[in-house]
């Protein structure tokens, strides 16, 4: 008698088997409960593709954002970050790349361009030499003042239909997204380093 039909006949039900595809044959992308609908993954595979989907048309309007006042989109968004981020005390490179999950090389380069076209200061610490810190000018501010009214209005309608609730909820939610995401990038590079090494060797 084999071990698993004495444990059903001792009344415990067996394991039952993880479900790795679907009806048709296509594999399942996820195998967390919680993402799957009645056993397939269609409903999480919408959801990605909805997130695709935003994330393209937002762009597209920051990026339309960003031509009003002759910037790139991402020159905007570090713009726009160093005087909000700044209203809660200095601001530098780690304080951007932080809060918009860049690198600070990268940061690092834009806010050099945004300084030659005069739009933001770096002012050098006077105890700590090392530490710069970074300042909209009067010039960057004109521009964010010129640009808030179109920016509004464009605002209000792609977001026009999220209550306050709602609003709440997804800004947690893609916090916690961002930070699973993170993980979720090591583990892809740390399982691609594993199968490169395997080649080489």
């Amino acid at each position: 008698m084999s071990r698993q039909k004495a444990k059903t006949e001792r009344g415990q039900t067996p394991r039952r088997a993880e479900p790795t595809s679907l009806r048709g044959g296509l594999p399942l992308t996820v195998t967390r409960p919680e993402l799957l609908s009645d056993g397939t993954d269609r409903d999480f595979r919408k959801l990605v593709h909805n997130l695709f989907a935003f994330m393209a048309r937002h762009e597209s309007i920051r990026d339309g954002h960003a031509r009003q006042i002759g910037l790139a989109g991402v020159e905007y968004t570090i713009l726009i970050s160093i005087g909000h981020l700044g209203l809660d005390g200095d601001v530098n490179v780690k304080t951007i790349a932080d809060h918009l999950h860049m690198s600070g090389a990268f940061v690092t380069t834009v806010t050099s361009k945004l300084q030659t076209l005069g739009l933001v200061e770096k002012n050098q610490d006077n105890v700590d030499r090392r530490r710069i810190s970074l300042v909209i000018t009067e010039k960057g501010k004109a521009l964010l003042r010129k640009l808030a009214p179109y920016q509004r209005e464009i605002n209000d309608v792609e977001f026009g239909p999220l209550s306050r609730e709602d609003f709440q909820a997804i800004s947690r939610i893609l916090e916690t997204l961002i930070d699973s995401s993170d993980k979720a990038f090591a583990l892809q590079r740390y399982k691609s380093s594993i199968k490169e090494a395997t080649k080489v060797a």
